[in-house]
């Protein structure tokens, strides 16, 4: 009975977790959009492209 308990309640908490990251509150770019900002500070979309877009993502190790 506890480990069901515990997996309702582990499951109640995954589904708030989600809904609350897949929120939006920003509103500026219309939902489906990915916009990455590029080196020079420039809004970038990535959708509705004629050609690819490869994307780098760097860290700083050390």
């Amino acid at each position: 009975m506890r480990r069901s308990t515990q997996l309702w309640v582990f499951a109640i908490l995954s589904l708030l977790l989600l809904a609350g990251c897949g929120s939006s509150t920003q509103g500026e770019a219309p939902e489906g959009d990915l916009v990455v900002v590029n080196e020079q500070g420039e809004e970038v979309t990535l959708t509705n492209k004629e050609r690819a877009t490869i994307l780098f993502h760097f860290t700083e190790v050390g």
